[in-house]
């Protein structure tokens, strides 16, 4: 974790920039505070980040409804805020609630089974990021899960377990609910594991078609909302090279 945000903006532009101060008389240290400095500014536009996100939201291959051959829909968790005051322990973090939701809405669409899926990346907390699913989807949605996989600290390690439930069942197709830019990284995963699904995801971060935003002039000016997307973007590519040279 602390490796990948040092690779990740805006820590890496910045140590190239700190890199290049302190060894400023040198030709070298003058061309890493350019560098550093440059590729902040273009992690920061909008232009860039849609461009990054939209490459993967393009790979997704999403389907508009559930095939007649899924016999589960996997939900994949996204995080935890702990220690949330207004609650008084952990709950959901917006990543997981936004795909509680929409994997809530797809199971009342299709009356599919659900899995949720996810652990306790820390190690040490009271409860697994699935368990915190499973409280807002029965406890105030009403929503039945029918299978809770609560061992898994990865992406890889959600789509073995998850599978290792429903292929144990006879299920060998689910549909994947998770964010869009999170989609192709998951479906690798869940690839290796023999186990297909057909991926509806929620919260596309392209821009609305309608719309010029980021294709403009407003999308060469850096904004601190496209220097999240990017990093976010890249913690996906990141990632998809990571997993394929640790899990192939």
């Amino acid at each position: 974790m602390a490796l990948e945000l040092l690779l990740m903006p805006p820590a890496s532009p910045l140590l190239l920039v700190l890199t290049g101060v302190l060894f400023w008389r040198a030709w070298m240290g003058r061309t890493l505070v350019v560098l550093g400095l440059l590729l902040l500014y273009l992690a920061s536009l909008p232009m860039v980040s849609h461009a990054l996100t939209g490459a993967l939201e393009d790979r997704a291959r999403a389907v508009q409804a559930a095939p007649d051959e899924a016999g589960a829909v996997v939900i994949l968790a996204g995080g935890r805020r702990a220690d949330a005051p207004e609650y008084g322990a952990d709950t959901v973090n917006h990543f997981s609630l936004e795909r509680a939701r929409y994997g809530a809405w797809v199971h009342r669409q299709t009356g599919l089974p659900i899995l949720v899926s996810g652990g306790r990346v820390g190690g040490e907390e009271p409860l697994s990021e699935a368990e915190l699913i499973q409280q807002v989807l029965t406890g105030e949605w009403d929503v039945p899960v029918r299978w809770v996989e609560d061992r898994s600290r990865n992406t890889c390690e959600n789509a073995l377990f998850s599978a290792e439930l429903l292929l144990a069942e006879g299920i060998g197709h689910a549909v994947l609910v998770t964010h869009a830019v999170h989609v192709p990284r998951a479906r690798w995963c869940f690839e290796q594991t023999g186990l297909t699904v057909s991926a509806m995801p929620t919260y596309s971060r392209r821009p609305d078609p309608r719309s010029t935003e980021g294709f403009d002039g407003r999308g060469l000016i850096p904004q601190a909302a496209a220097l999240e997307r990017t990093r976010f973007a890249l913690h996906e590519y990141l990632g998809m090279v990571w997993y394929r040279i640790r899990y192939r």
